[in-house]
């Protein structure tokens, strides 16, 4: 045999030698993301939203769920796991594309739109506000029933987003979602917490300024009646310049919520 042969012979052999131990490639491509093995109970099957919650893994029963954790995926590229799962233990993918369960509850999906955890254990809903989303669909579908569901590619990346146009309403929502994960999602609940301390600390400086400056404002028109015009006209620049400060610390807490 030639040292050609063996060297192709080796590079097939070896992988599949090593396939129980570290990981194993699938053949039937309907996933592109890498899955991981964790322990979930309850009714799962192929394209199950699982949740984290304090009882463990479990199908997710809320909407726009913060402690969403994956998918199961039956058929994923790659799996980190040997030959024979653990029992009670299913495939999770958290990142790149998996096919999920969506139901036509919210209406149909294009791509590109969000779909998020629902009231229906382990199924997806086209997202239709503000709050925690699974992913973006990659596929159109139109269901001919509410109660219609269908597997379908998203592109997974769970996270917190901005649909809804009222800002108030936005704020609302993330604040409330971030309350409820705190304990479950550490990087998520830092980032509300950044969001909060800048914040805090805009308003409260602005205000502060304002208030040293309708001080002064008043003591020196006292002073100087003459002057009145152009210092009120002092004041009012200051006051707009702490008004945007207020703003741009309000827009960067916005944003440090929603990117």
């Amino acid at each position: 045999m030639s040292k050609l042969k063996l060297i192709i012979l080796s590079l097939l052999i070896v992988p599949a030698l090593m396939s129980g131990q570290v990981s194993r490639v699938r053949a039937i491509d309907t996933s592109s993301g890498i899955a991981r093995y964790i322990v979930a109970s309850g009714e799962t099957s192929d394209g199950t939203v699982i949740c984290a919650t304090e009882t463990g893994n479990v199908p997710c029963t809320r909407g726009y769920d913060a402690n969403m954790v994956g998918v199961v995926s039956s058929t994923p590229a790659v799996s980190f796991q040997t030959e024979t799962p653990a029992t009670g233990t299913v495939p999770i993918v958290d990142g790149g594309k998996a096919y999920v369960r969506v139901s036509g509850v919210n209406g149909g999906v294009v791509a590109g739109d969000f779909v998020t955890s629902s009231l229906e254990a382990g199924v997806a809903v086209k997202a239709l506000k503000s709050g925690y989303v699974l992913g973006t669909v990659t596929q159109d579908w139109q269901p001919e029933n509410p109660e219609d569901t269908k597997l379908i590619p998203v592109s997974i990346g769970i996270k917190p987003a901005i649909l809804s146009t009222s800002a108030s309403d936005n704020l609302f929502e993330l604040i409330k979602q971030g309350m409820e994960s705190a304990f479950m999602t550490p990087l998520s609940a830092l980032r509300y917490v950044v969001a909060g301390i800048i914040l805090i600390l805009s308003v409260g400086f602005g205000l502060t300024h304002f208030g040293k400056l309708a001080k002064s404002g008043v003591e020196a028109v006292g002073r100087n009646p003459l002057a009145s015009k152009a210092i009120q006209l002092s004041v009012m620049f200051n006051v707009l310049l702490t008004v945007g400060i207020i703003l741009v610390g309000v827009a960067v807490a916005y944003l440090t919520l929603a990117l």
